[in-house]
């Protein structure tokens, strides 16, 4: 595995000790870690190796605080990355998955942390979850008989090498981390699927508060599940995902009570994710525009958390995605991911073309964008943009959307049934004549329409 500095004048060094494996310590668990020392050993990583023993990673460290990357060029196996300052885990990247064989040096990709690190750990992929690791917890480093970080004790490195050398300056371009590729990269990382105790019941189904895991995060939600005989194989699953509302007004579940109601009387368990930051989930860490990035890893992720905790009142090969507004936006996004789901339906939803969703910003919001990501039309928006890969799509897919929406133009969803129309995908698109954003008085019409898609995808029903 290559490790590539990303400051032009940044050197790599290492403890200038005999002993070549470290011990790095969290509360839930230590990995001996090997140190690699010369620039042949930095440069090659873990390249070209078949795995790592359990409970084993190799370490390396810097002498100063910077924005290091990672690519993972030639390697075979899939990987969790630390990044570690001050004692601290600062970022973290898990089940980060080996390229392709064949995959071209300008088509790898590139993972660097949010924040400026001076130590980073590689281990085998899921040895975070496994030991409930997150960002902000402590970090103890001990080499040889020394210990020589700690989160108390802070850093005692020691002399430097002599023999450190410039690392290769060398940064992904902003905004490569939210690019469908990327993602794409980062597939299966949802886990940890808990069911809470029952909040409540309605006509013919009982709610339950749930949390999973979607890669670092905690995410919480609501799950409806019927009442009656479960149907050989589990019942058939939704995933409801909720509109843009503020989390000083957010409670867990609100944005698709309705649709909750509706489809689960209708016999479907349906799942409503909270998403990052809001409700009881963790913190979102995002401190800028993420394109909605991080929303929509949490519905991917709850795919496959759902999977794996194989609820035996659940039929995982029957999942179908429901989407309104950014829901609708997020919904987008993983189809063009995911083709494991039956059906996908959206509700107004916002553009799958990133650009067109700036049309609610400030001048300043726009400015830092632009600053940030590139000008108007920049190759990275359309690379960041589901629109680009709508020839990937292999699920079927349902478009409402109201004349009357002034919260969301309807351009939005006529862009999205043109593209998948001239890649010949299954599409059916409804508008309603006055109707407005939230489908007061064509609901009754929508709800039904959309239960025969789901009838007949998802469940079906012939």
């Amino acid at each position: 595995m290559a490790l590539l500095a990303l400051t032009a004048g940044a050197l790599y060094a290492l403890p200038s000790r005999t002993t070549s494996v470290a011990r790095v310590s969290f509360a839930g668990g230590t990995v001996r870690a090997e140190i690699v020392r010369d620039e042949a050993a930095h440069a090659r990583g873990l390249s070209g190796r078949d795995s790592l023993p359990p409970d084993s990673g190799m370490l390396f460290v810097f002498p100063i605080v910077d924005s290091y990357t990672i690519w993972m060029k030639a390697m075979r196996f899939p990987i969790d990355i630390f990044w570690i300052r001050e004692g601290k885990v600062v970022d973290l990247e898990e089940r980060i998955s080996a390229p392709a064989p064949g995959t071209r040096e300008s088509e790898l990709l590139r993972y660097h942390a949010d924040v400026p690190a001076d130590i980073i750990l590689e281990t085998n992929a899921g040895y975070a979850a496994a030991h409930g690791i997150h960002i902000g917890d402590a970090v103890e480093i001990a080499y040889g008989a020394e210990k020589f970080f700690s989160a108390t004790a802070g850093r005692e490195l020691g002399e430097v090498s002599a023999d450190a050398s410039p690392s290769p300056a060398t940064s992904a371009p902003s905004g490569t981390e939210y690019t469908i590729e990327a993602l794409r990269a980062h597939l299966a990382a949802g886990s940890g699927f808990m069911v809470g105790p029952g909040v409540a019941a309605g006509s013919g189904y009982k709610k339950f508060s749930i949390s999973y895991r979607s890669g670092t995060f905690t995410v919480s939600g609501v799950m409806n599940v019927p009442m009656g005989m479960v149907p050989a194989g589990g019942f058939p699953v939704l995933i409801l995902n909720h509109g843009l509302i503020s989390p000083d007004i957010y409670f867990s579940g609100r944005g698709s009570k309705r649709e909750q109601d509706f489809f689960t009387r209708h016999g479907y368990i349906t799942i409503h994710p909270d998403y990052r930051g809001l409700a009881s989930s963790s913190p979102n860490t995002a401190v800028h525009h993420d394109f909605y990035v991080g929303y929509s890893e949490d519905a991917s992720n709850l795919v496959d958390a759902l999977k794996k905790a194989r609820l035996p009142y659940a039929d995982t090969d029957r999942i179908g995605m429901w989407g309104h507004s950014m829901g609708g936006g997020i919904s987008v996004r993983v189809m063009t991911l995911r083709h494991d789901l039956k059906a996908f339906i959206l509700f107004a939803p916002i553009s799958a073309d990133v650009e067109d969703n700036f049309y609610e910003l400030t001048p300043e919001e726009m400015d830092y964008l632009h600053a940030t990501y590139g000008p108007a039309d920049a190759e990275i928006y359309k690379k960041i943009s589901p629109l680009t890969y709508f020839n990937r799509v292999a699920t079927p897919v349902q478009i409402h959307h109201g004349t009357a929406d002034t919260a969301v133009p309807i351009d939005f969803s006529e862009k999205i049934y043109a593209t998948l129309r001239q890649y010949d995908k299954e599409v059916e698109y409804y508008t309603y004549a006055g109707e407005e954003h939230e489908f007061i008085e064509a609901w009754s019409l929508a709800a039904e329409r959309s239960l025969q898609f789901f009838d007949k995808y998802v469940k079906r029903v012939e």
